[in-house]
């Protein structure tokens, strides 16, 4: 067996390359640039009114004091959207909406709570400086320069910077194709009946949804039997249509547990197989040119633990995210210790603390079998082997959210 330092680093090391798409902008959101992006257009594109009120030549109003105010004549109207056609020339005014290009001959806005307005006539109370109330062509960025570096994830701010660029598809990584495959004679579909000696799949609901999150998307799922030649059939079924397989179960050491013959026979090359970690003992990798093959345990609360902590990095760098394990430092909130001679997974919850790190309980519960020991968790912490933490000791806490 090798540790489970070893085999997250066998893991990294055979990462497949990434793969490169055009994503229209509505299918981009949470996805990561694939390349830097340079702005095609300044913005603002054009200097418009940052107020309502008036566009004016300041050498008409620079006078302007309380006790005498200057009187203009108002000859037209930009709003957003339409702007002024004309220019302005000595002695002339044009109101001005917010966001209204700036008409020619113009370089100053009034607002309009500083003017009276009779008419076409208008008085200005008050001028403070030239230039005053305008949002300038460029002053954001200007055509060329840079916006969004590679990697960067499109939140909704990102998506409406690139449409406000005119931008219609961004180079994105592709979304991983995932193969999600149960195993197991006794396995019926979750919304079947099930006989007493029978168990419902709930490894495949689980990992299916696990895969959406994390940003892949499931291109084969199957359940087949404990035997070889279907076991087979689905490696190779779903070895066309995905770059990660996932096997649920048929890797311990039994008679139908097939998944590794069934793999080796497909033509993927055994990288590992049985780790010493809790839960998660039976896993085994192999590749095969740029698919990987990861066959999890059956046992619910092991096959998620190991997509987490295995698969789910995979994800992340096939979509230009880091390889890893986001985690954030906690407290441990009472002793919690492993007496056992390999890592331990340990699922913990979580109490908030506001300034404060947040309080980190063992849970009682941790067998492979009990899903209750995941429902009620809000995280995990990696503990060595043979280890004990005392209360207040500093602990990382990857979550599962």
């Amino acid at each position: 067996m090798i540790t489970i330092h070893e085999a997250l680093e066998i893991v990294r090391s055979h990462l497949p390359p990434r793969s490169v798409e055009e994503a229209d902008l509505p299918r981009a959101a949470g996805r990561a640039l694939a390349g830097d992006i340079l702005a095609r257009e300044p913005s603002p594109r054009f200097t418009n009114s940052a107020m309502d009120g008036f566009a004016v030549r300041w050498e008409d109003v620079k006078t302007v004091a309380a006790s005498a105010p200057v009187q203009l004549k108002i000859v037209g109207e930009s709003r957003a959207g339409a702007p002024f056609a004309g220019r302005l020339e000595s002695g002339q005014a044009a109101r001005i909406s917010t966001g209204g290009m700036l008409c020619r001959g113009a370089d100053t806005v009034i607002p309009l709570e500083e003017t009276e307005v009779d008419g076409e006539a208008l008085r200005v109370l008050k001028a403070e400086r030239a230039g005053n109330h305008l949002r300038r062509e460029g002053e954001e960025f200007k055509a060329g320069e840079l916006l969004l570096r590679q990697g960067a994830v499109l939140n909704p701010p990102r998506l409406a910077l690139l449409a406000s660029q005119g931008t219609v598809k961004a180079p994105v990584y592709r979304r991983p194709g995932v193969a999600v495959i149960v195993t197991g004679t006794e396995l019926v579909p979750y919304h079947a009946p099930a006989e007493s000696w029978q168990i419902r799949d709930s490894n495949g609901v689980m990992l299916r949804s696990a895969i959406e999150k994390s940003g892949g998307e499931v291109t084969f799922n199957a359940r087949v039997g404990d035997r070889l030649d279907e076991t087979l059939e689905a490696v190779r079924r779903a070895a066309d249509v995905a770059d990660i397989i996932l096997f649920s179960g048929g890797v311990s050491v039994g008679p139908h547990d097939l998944v590794k013959s069934a793999a080796q026979q497909g033509g993927f090359e055994t990288l590992f197989w049985r780790v010493k970690q809790r839960p998660g003992k039976p896993l085994f990798f192999a590749r095969r040119s740029d698919s990987l093959f990861f066959g999890l345990p059956g046992n619910p609360v092991s096959a998620y633990m190991c997509y987490l902590f295995y698969v789910q990095p995979v994800l992340a760098h096939l979509q230009g995210k880091p390889f890893g394990h986001e985690s954030f430092e906690g407290e441990a909130a009472a002793p919690i210790f492993n007496s056992a001679n390999r890592a331990q997974l340990y699922r913990v919850a979580l109490e908030g603390r506001p300034g404060r790190p947040p309080l980190v309980y063992p849970l009682a519960r941790q067998g492979s079998h009990m899903l209750t020991s995941l429902t009620a968790a809000d995280g995990f912490i990696h503990l060595e082997e043979n280890v004990r933490l005392e209360s207040g000791t500093p602990v990382e806490v990857i979550p599962f959210t």
